[in-house]
């Protein structure tokens, strides 16, 4: 018995070692976007600046991967942003209309205020910048709600940006979109 045990266990080994190696799936592999384009509305929060208020205009360019562009003015300083993200938005199995998204973009900022508020020529600087969220696409309405996190990875000339080792473009904001076409 002993010398028929290790053969029979070796060879239910190699059955199931492809069961073990197989991944299961996150996204669906036939994914479709929920809508075309989204015009919309992003209110944030970051550091101690207030409501901060952005358009954005988002465009499914793949079934799971979009651009988005966001345009805004920051409660800092007088300061305005433009950024263009790319987005990787995958359909859920669970889910077609909640969709986690990450994504990385690149962007300019610029201010008419100095470090103590006093009126200077426009200032402008680079800006490359990640963002994670989720995103709810309606069924019946042409509406999608998100929240997301954007954090300002690096910085060129952004220095006034800046406070206490955090950053004013780091921020955490409500989403409200329009969604066009399906």
């Amino acid at each position: 018995m002993n010398k028929l045990l290790l053969p029979i266990m070796g060879a239910l080994s190699l059955f199931a070692l492809p069961a073990i190696a197989q991944d299961t799936p996150t996204s669906k592999p036939n994914a479709i976007a929920p809508y075309k384009t989204a015009i919309g509305y992003r209110a944030s929060v970051g550091g101690p600046t207030g409501i901060q208020h952005e358009l954005r205009i988002k465009r499914f360019v793949k079934p799971e991967a979009a651009l988005e562009l966001q345009v805004g003015r920051w409660g800092h300083r007088e300061s305005y942003q433009a950024s263009l993200h790319y987005l990787w938005q995958p359909q859920l199995l669970t889910s077609s209309r909640l969709r986690p998204y990450a994504g990385v973009g690149i962007g300019a900022v610029g201010t008419t205020r100095g470090w103590y508020y006093e009126k200077q020529p426009l200032k402008v600087g680079a800006i490359l910048l990640a963002s994670v969220g989720v995103e709810y696409a309606f069924q019946k309405i042409p509406l999608a709600v998100s929240l997301d996190y954007r954090h300002a990875v690096l910085g060129v000339n952004t220095d006034s940006y800046s406070f206490r080792g955090f950053s004013y473009m780091n921020t955490l904001g409500l989403g409200l979109k329009y969604t066009i076409g399906k």
